[in-house]
């Protein structure tokens, strides 16, 4: 038997994909099977079987993989063809495959839902082989059809927009919300916010900014929904709501900007105690603001770690030891008090894991709402385009989730700007330009704050622990989790590098972003004195 599998995955929305993407992703797939029906034609006229691995992407179609799905179409033909001549041809539509390869690797597990289904099972895969190879037909599909939710609709056939931002936000009951709360209180990062926009963009044909959405709250989104049911004055009344915010964007917008020259370890309270100090180390974004107001509130020394020039960005461990660093020099010896938000989790980890090499003792370490592997799916969406030869794929998703925080320009045109740029230093320098024509910001500070996004995506999505840690762990999570956490278990797969002393603790709220904790809240979790 011969088996045929070949796969360049080289993906983009149809008006994105030139002539040459199509030919990348064909030759493998087309050219590989045509030269192997050649060959088995003239040297193995016996041959039992021949068997393609083909796509449901072909079958029943992917967004944004249009090449993939004609390159999976030429084997197909090849496979009909052989059939018609009277040879063994099989081309199998698989769908999401689990237990190895892509899905495991970067979307969480056997249980992650993709496009309404789950991945199959090796040993599932292998016995729907066996009754294909017993029949005669030349194409044949195997998918794994998820359960089918159904979901309470609102005034109409369409998921209202409320509805929508509530699902991407991992909120099944929108009535236990703050409505008065600011989508970025209710959990919204950078990360997620590209979500958010594009969804809005693309279902309800609303265009707001990163920081716009940031600062919705429920009942603005209600507002905007009903707008849009009332007709002509849509159009309008959104625009004022957008302008209604717009007073305090460009203070907002700072916020996730750094200045390369500052200080990496910054006093976030004015604090005078014996107590040991708390060390904060801070989002994707690099900035330590977010701590402020959780800092105010503690009756200890709070201290941020940000992301200034100083700082090594080759991987999480190079990071980590820095930071470690910078800690002992404004406490010297443990034990020591250590917390990560979201992606600064997956670095807080690694110092402590570094701090008990170098037998420091941790007192304890506070993760809020994030893990190793939690950051591991939010990237996700750039992991398969981090390989060798589709680092400018990879490069312009993350600079279009950039430049989406600080303006209001589509995704698409942005792709069409960026895609075609010689390497990573253009695209930043391109996305700078784009954003100092909208918002009058320091190029410096955008400049390094673009760059180094795209280096703390590359070092999070290597990061894989070697140690397992020995100490007190606090994760802080909300009840009701982002669809980025869903898969990974109520410990965010901490158990598998902690030991024993791991506390998972839930709160009602729908994200822990650290502006909601209170100082009672935080002692009570934590076991220690503030």
């Amino acid at each position: 038997m011969l088996v045929c599998y070949y796969q360049v995955l080289k993906d983009g929305m149809l008006e994105n994909l030139t002539p040459q993407l199509f030919l990348d992703v064909n030759k493998p797939k087309y050219d590989g099977t045509v030269n192997l029906d050649k060959v088995t034609r003239r040297l193995c006229p016996d041959l039992s079987y021949f068997v393609a691995f083909s796509s449901v992407s072909c079958g029943r179609g992917n967004a944004g993989q249009s090449n993939y799905g004609y390159a999976n179409s030429a084997m197909e033909r090849v496979c009909e063809k052989r059939r018609f001549d009277g040879l063994p041809g099989l081309a199998v539509q698989w769908g999401a495959i689990g237990d190895v390869g892509v899905v495991l690797e970067t979307m969480g597990g056997n249980d992650t839902v993709i496009g309404g289904t789950l991945p199959q099972r090796i040993a599932s895969c292998l016995e729907v082989l066996d009754r294909f190879l017993c029949q005669q037909q030349a194409v044949m599909s195997s998918f794994v059809l998820a359960e089918r939710m159904v979901v309470k609709r609102e005034a109409g056939s369409q998921k209202s927009l409320v509805d929508t931002v509530a699902h991407i936000l991992g909120v099944r009951d929108v009535s236990s919300l703050n409505a008065d709360a600011s989508l970025a209180d209710l959990g919204l990062d950078s990360l997620m916010g590209v979500e958010v926009r594009q969804t809005l963009e693309r279902d309800h044909e609303i265009v707001m900014t990163m920081r716009e959405i940031r600062l919705l709250t429920i009942n603005k989104l209600r507002d905007l929904s009903n707008n849009k049911t009332t007709g002509s004055n849509a159009s309008s009344n959104a625009t004022a709501e957008k302008n209604s915010v717009q007073s305090v964007l460009e203070s907002d917008l700072t916020q996730i900007l750094v200045n390369p020259s500052d200080s990496t370890v910054t006093l976030l309270n004015e604090v005078q105690s014996q107590e040991r100090p708390l060390f904060l180390v801070h989002p994707i974004e690099g900035s330590i603001t977010t701590f402020k107001t959780l800092a105010f509130k503690l009756s200890a020394p709070c201290y941020g770690l940000q992301c200034t020039k100083a700082a090594p960005l080759d991987s999480i461990k190079s990071l980590a030891a820095y930071y470690v660093d910078c800690i002992r020099q404004v406490q010297p010896n443990g034990p020591y008090r250590v917390a990560g938000y979201s992606f600064g989790a997956c670095v807080a980890f690694e110092m402590c894991c570094q701090l008990q090499m170098l037998n420091q003792p941790v007192e304890h370490l506070f993760l809020f709402d994030g893990s190793h592997s939690y950051v591991a799916a939010y990237t996700q969406t750039y992991r398969a385009k981090l390989t060798p030869g589709k680092e400018s794929e990879a490069e312009t998703e993350a600079m279009c989730a950039f430049i989406q925080q600080f303006t209001s320009i589509e995704y698409n045109k942005l792709v069409e700007v960026l895609l075609p740029l010689s390497d990573l230093a253009a695209r930043v320098n391109s996305a700078v330009d784009l954003i100092s024509r909208h918002k009058d910001i320091s190029k410096d500070m955008l400049h390094f704050a673009a760059s180094t996004f795209y280096e703390k995506l590359k070092a999070a999505d290597g990061y894989v622990p070697v140690t397992k840690f020995h100490g007190n762990v606090t994760l802080l999570r909300a009840k009701t989790s982002s669809e980025y956490g869903q898969s990974l278990g109520a410990d965010y797969k901490l158990s598998e590098v902690t030991y024993i002393h791991l506390r998972p603790f839930h709160t009602e709220s729908v994200f822990l972003s650290p502006t909601l904790f209170s100082i009672s809240c935080f002692a009570e979790i934590s076991g220690v004195s503030f």
